[in-house]
């Protein structure tokens, strides 16, 4: 399955790059940022994708070695889809999340993915992603077999990874300490202590920023972007209702039918609810993203993902999932191929 995956990310951006993909937005502000990083490596550069300063950094390496290219934007992105896919099923694996162990988690976040030509680039929250999963990785150990005190410094840590990609992540701190205080019942000082490893990360680009005299800057910068409310553009609404509509409405039956918690052990319970509330603070980052744009969705994918997956799993009827995983196969690629 694992070679399915690899084998359907990259077939689908090979037909699309031989085709021909306009360049999109993402890519001309990324490289904007690449290029003034690279002019003048200690000052602050502002920006209007949320991008934090670990996104700028690396993608200024990029554009320093491959100048404005489509296509290693593309391969990066894919790399990092794939990484993604399996991080995130091998987790729900591990964690027994399904009565059955499966690749159908990594099968949809990849086909998910892939559902806009927007997605095929990479940007701040994709990249922030990674973080997110492997702290959620952190997390479900912990509210499983109460992790040491080195996992929960790791769990802040990873958070601020993702935050330092992608600004609005910076909440994940408030969901992390959310999950563990209603169900873990985690001491007192390791939510200090998640913070400590949260707060490092930032640290480590503050120091480099106040050694180059821009200290303050830094953290004025971050912050304020932070906290500005978007505005809700209809038309960006509209499209990703229409991406995204058959995954949410799979999402919302699946939560209805199985939150009551029949027939599933205490653990994929607290899983069930964590995505619940994961999806919620994802729903919290379309107002925290500078612009609200089909981007900003990328966050949502984990927990639709989830409760996609869990749908078809428990489906008595196996044609009636067959059917449901067919329609999102066909829809993925149409919007993927339609301009």
């Amino acid at each position: 399955m694992l070679l399915f995956i690899a084998a359907f990310l990259i077939i689908t951006r090979v037909i699309l790059l031989i085709m021909g993909i306009e360049e999109s937005t993402i890519l001309n502000d990324s490289y904007l940022l690449g290029s003034s990083l690279n002019e003048n490596p200690g000052m602050i550069i502002s920006n209007s994708i949320s991008a934090g300063p670990l996104y700028v950094f690396f993608y200024g390496l990029l554009t320093f070695l491959f100048n404005s290219s489509v296509l290693v934007s593309v391969v990066v992105s894919t790399i990092l889809v794939f990484i993604q896919a399996l991080i995130f099923n091998s987790t729900l694996q591990r964690n027994a999340a399904f009565e059955e162990n499966t690749y159908l988690p990594g099968i949809l976040y990849a086909l998910i993915l892939s559902s806009n030509q927007e997605f095929l680039f990479l940007s701040p929250a994709l990249m922030a992603n990674t973080f997110l999963l492997l702290a959620m990785d952190k997390i479900l150990v912990h509210l499983k077999f109460r992790g040491s005190e080195e996992n929960i410094l790791t769990t802040g840590f990873l958070l601020g990874l993702g935050a330092l990609c992608y600004a609005p992540y910076f909440i994940f701190l408030i969901f992390a300490i959310i999950i563990y205080v209603i169900y873990s019942g985690t001491l007192v000082r390791r939510y200090f202590l998640m913070t400590y490893g949260f707060v490092f990360s930032f640290l480590i680009f503050w120091i480099y920023y106040l050694y180059s005299g821009q200290g303050g800057v830094f953290l004025g910068d971050y912050f304020s972007g932070l906290f500005q409310i978007n505005e809700m553009d209809s038309g960006v609404i509209n499209e990703l209702l229409l991406i995204f509509g058959l995954p949410l409405f799979l999402s919302v039956l699946s939560g209805a039918q199985s939150f009551q918690g029949v027939g599933l052990i205490n653990h994929q319970i607290l899983i069930q609810r964590m995505m619940l509330w994961m999806l919620i603070f994802a729903f919290v980052i379309f107002r925290l993203d500078n612009q609200l744009t089909l981007l900003t969705a990328q966050t949502i994918i984990i927990p639709l993902t989830f409760f996609s997956t869990q749908f078809l799993l428990t489906r008595g009827k196996r044609w009636v999932a067959e059917i449901v995983f067919f329609l999102l196969v066909v829809s993925s690629i149409t919007f993927l191929f339609t301009p």
